[in-house]
């Protein structure tokens, strides 16, 4: 986990790191982040679902959550920055739609790509502007200050990725499964939290329920039905925060059967009631 480094930030749901080294070669790391690793000197070698990967300087890295890398090594002048984000937050920030679940599943087939000059200007700046914020003595609104600026590089990096997925090298290398995920993650998108039965989904794609959380756990990490916890969630967790929506509209739109099923849900997965919730979060900001 990235949490095992000496990360110059961490905060549960971004965390930046500039040194590596403290992590010993050849270890297998299962990371619960989107990770961004922009190589800045030397080189580095890792493996990925039993293919290896090499990154050189001026090149980026950028791996879904939860994908196991085998066979860390890196060489001796190796240097890099490490940008990373849980997927709750990056739901949050960039309120997940189909292109960002495509960029998911096709990234983790083909990790590593080379910096455009112009990239290279962006992620120095948005690099600098963060470290220069972290820098500085603990202020108000510095944690809101940061994901902000976490925002606006994802949003940059999104659009990187999906010029880089119209490459006709990077849509072949998606598989059968892939495909199926890919669909899967457009119809849990398009629900927006509404059906929250793996059949459901299954049913329309054709496949029985075990074959499409095998396929998404084998693809991205996650099985159907976490996917659609974490999504579900997600979806509460921005109703309550930006709409003035009362608890039991949320709970009619979202589908729950009443509001005591809703609730269980909530305090199950948020651990409060959504009033409560949506009241602490009004209190101390998000």
């Amino acid at each position: 986990m990235l949490n095992e480094l000496s990360a110059d930030y961490s905060d549960g749901d971004i965390i930046v790191i500039d040194d590596i080294r403290t992590l010993p070669a050849g270890n297998q790391l299962q990371i619960d982040m989107v990770v961004v690793l922009v190589c800045v000197n030397g080189k580095g070698q890792f493996d990925i679902k039993g293919k290896t990967y090499r990154v050189h300087r001026d090149e980026m890295v950028v791996c879904p959550p939860n994908v196991l890398i085998n066979n860390y090594l890196i060489s001796p002048d190796f240097s890099c920055a490490i940008i990373g984000l849980s997927y709750p937050a990056l739901q949050r920030m960039l309120h997940a739609n189909n292109e960002i679940w495509d960029m998911i599943v096709s990234v983790s087939e083909s990790p590593v790509f080379q910096i455009t000059e112009e990239m290279r200007g962006l992620l120095s700046h948005y690099y600098s502007l963060m470290k220069f914020k972290l820098s500085q003595p603990e202020s108000a609104y510095r944690k809101e200050t940061l994901h902000a600026l976490f925002q606006a590089f994802f949003y940059d990096l999104c659009g990187l990725l999906r010029s880089r997925m119209l490459h006709s090298e990077v849509l072949s290398a998606m598989t059968q499964g892939d495909a199926l995920v890919k669909k899967f993650l457009h119809m849990l998108a398009d629900t927006q939290g509404q059906q929250r039965s793996v059949g459901y989904y299954a049913q329309r794609l054709c496949v029985s329920a075990k074959y499409l959380s095998t396929v998404c756990k084998k693809s991205t990490g996650r099985t159907a039905k976490e996917w659609i916890l974490e999504y579900t969630v997600e979806i509460v967790r921005h109703q309550l925060l930006n709409t003035e929506r009362s608890v039991k509209e949320i709970s009619n739109l979202l589908g729950f059967p009443n509001l005591s099923v809703f609730g269980k849900f909530c305090r199950s997965t948020l651990g409060q009631s959504p009033s409560d919730y949506r009241e602490g979060l009004n209190r101390h900001g998000n």
